[in-house]
């Protein structure tokens, strides 16, 4: 059920868990125009305001930017990073952020090449940053000190762009970086990559990854190929081929968000605008659907589950809109996110039509 939307097309990321009560930072997506093919770029922090009747997120801070954005994450260390063209990463004090002040830009690097359009925080040390962007450059920053990032690694060859990033769920020191055709697994204890798949036997082209939250070595990949839009389920113990390909986009798959709370529940969203909810650990031929969420006319390009309240999801699609779903009654959306607020737990058994 959409409870929430904004009307811009924009890259968004949700406040983290730490943070009450719930925001959405929305940054202008890179790449994109409007109708009045408007250059004006801006950083903009939303709050849900469940409280009221009308579908409009409320605006509480907006701040013009010279560069529009590929890829936003909040860090819980308190900083806002964005990814955007010319290998540019920008660092945004969140609190200075939220009131709005002008000093909220508190650091810029052009140390990669081409667009950065991956980006992950550490979900143990949320002061670890991922960054990676074109030629297979892939560097680990830390955001009490962004002079000198470091490389987990040799970069990767053949020389492509990095698709996607994203910290293992339960060992810290892991990462897992997408290129087209292969996954690469990192492991920056002993700064080199340990592990690659591949998919010889079908054209898939991957794009998004997301790690299981409870089994270290299960992995999810999505391929945006037209002609093959799947998800496949690896484990890194049995890495000669996918343990399940989930079929059901019926056209390329651009994001995956998998519920830490419930590893019972994956995201998935695609170029046939399909935002569907999976459960990736069903592992019959061709993968169980557990509802499906919503169809937007136009692509959907990303999907995340809100860290602080699991029943509440966003979609960016490039219909110029951001929606936020809600996966429980409305009643119970009462105390989302409260800071007393009992933690929801088993969330296939609060699903309302969607």
């Amino acid at each position: 059920m959409k409870i929430k939307e904004l009307k811009r097309t924009v890259n968004v990321s949700w406040s983290p868990a730490e943070q009450y009560p719930i925001m959405l930072a929305a940054g202008t997506a890179a790449q994109q125009v409007d109708a009045s093919f408007s250059s004006n770029s801006s950083l903009e922090l939303y709050s849900l305001n469940l409280e009221e009747p009308g579908m409009d997120l409320e605006l509480k801070a907006s701040l013009q930017t010279q560069h529009k954005f590929q890829k936003l994450v909040w860090s819980g260390a308190g900083v806002v990073v964005g990814g955007c063209d010319g290998g540019l990463l920008q660092f945004y004090n969140a609190e200075k952020l939220q009131t709005g002040s002008a000093e909220a830009l508190v650091g810029t690097s052009s140390k990669h090449s081409g667009h950065v359009s991956a980006l992950d925080i550490n979900p143990y040390q949320k002061n670890l940053l991922a960054s990676g962007a074109s030629e297979s450059e892939i560097f680990i920053w830390d955001l009490n000190n962004t002079s000198q990032p470091m490389s987990p690694g040799n970069r990767n060859q053949p020389y492509d762009h990095v698709q996607g990033l994203a910290w293992n769920q339960q060992v810290q020191h892991i990462l897992g970086s997408t290129f087209a055709n292969r996954c690469v697994v990192w492991d920056l204890r002993k700064n080199e990559p340990i592990m690659k798949l591949s998919d010889a036997q079908s054209r898939t082209r991957w794009r998004s990854l997301a790690w299981h939250p409870a089994v270290a070595t299960q992995l999810c990949i999505a391929s945006e190929d037209d002609q093959v839009p799947v998800i496949q389920l690896w484990d890194l113990r049995l890495a000669a081929s996918p343990l399940v390909t989930l079929e059901g986009h019926d056209k390329g798959v651009l994001a995956l968000s998998w519920c830490r709370q419930d590893p019972d529940l994956l995201l998935s969203a695609g170029k046939d605008g399909r935002l569907l909810a999976w459960n990736p650990n069903n592992t019959k031929p061709g993968g169980e659907i557990v509802v499906e969420v919503c169809q937007e006319a136009a692509w959907t390009f990303d999907v995340s589950w809100c860290p602080r309240c699991p029943a509440l999801l966003s979609s960016s699609s490039f219909e110029q809109q951001v929606a936020v779903h809600a996966l429980l009654a409305a009643p119970q959306l009462q105390t989302v996110g409260a800071p007393a607020a009992p933690p929801v737990c088993c969330l296939r058994s609060c699903y309302i039509d969607v």
